[in-house]
């Protein structure tokens, strides 16, 4: 795996570099982000470990350039001083894909960077096309379609509607989106699933007038169910 790493902290990288080499990847450093840039607009990673805090252009600023630029690709893995889960979600929602926390052990940045790795593999498969009522998702070109309108899906977005579309009218455990899309369990103070859960629902009108309805189940999850047309009583 091609890997970049930005961080000013010149130990730190030094130890993570000399991990990750050893692991088999192939490692790229820069101390800023204006060089994480410049480096990104010549060079294709498949990761990018990104400090939260950097001089000049911050970490979240080179977050928001590459998903504008790049789009879901690379894969980003930020590292952070924050703890707080309102901060954490924070990092999820602003389209990283994973986070440690500092001080970290180089082995967790390993498990980390290996569990990024299964879940790129995984979710790079081609999923069948599936029909349910006006919708079409298309696994070939990972897209979806309402009434023949297509709607734009991040990437964890539209893994979390197929494995829905797959399994529907089954109850989809928190812990379940939470592996699949970020790759681990969240905290279970976390809102992150819940907000994508509503941006899956306001995206999509999955509504009874289109057939389907994405239903919150108790303290077990989630369900996405087939329903009957809605006729207006006289």
């Amino acid at each position: 795996m091609n890997i970049l790493l930005v961080d000013d902290d010149a130990a730190q990288a030094a130890a993570a570099e000399s991990v990750l080499q050893l692991s088999g990847h192939n490692i790229s450093t820069v101390n800023c982000g204006e060089n994480a840039v410049r480096f990104l607009k010549t060079n294709t990673v498949d990761l990018m470990i990104l400090d939260w805090q950097l001089p000049g252009r911050a970490g979240l600023e080179i977050l928001h350039w590459t998903r504008r630029n790049l789009g879901d690709e690379p894969a980003v893995l930020l590292i952070t001083n924050e703890a707080l889960e309102v901060e954490l979600d924070r990092v999820l929602e602003e389209g990283a894909d994973d986070y440690v926390i500092k001080p970290f052990r180089t082995a967790e940045l390993v498990a980390r960077i290996s569990a990024l790795v299964r879940r790129t593999k995984r979710n790079g498969k081609i999923v069948p096309r599936i029909s349910i009522g006006p919708y079409v998702l298309d696994g070939a070109c990972r897209g979806i379609s309402l009434h023949g309108q297509t709607i734009e899906l991040t990437t964890k977005e539209f893994d979390l509607v197929t494995y829905f579309f797959n399994h529907i009218g089954q109850v989809v455990s928190r812990d379940v989106l939470a592996k699949l899309a970020w790759g681990r369990e969240l905290d279970s103070a976390s809102r992150t699933i819940d907000t994508h859960i509503y941006r899956l629902r306001r995206k999509l009108c999955l509504l009874p007038e289109n057939g389907v309805c994405l239903n919150t189940v108790h303290m077990r999850g989630y369900k996405l169910d087939e329903v009957g047309p809605v006729t207006d009583e006289a």
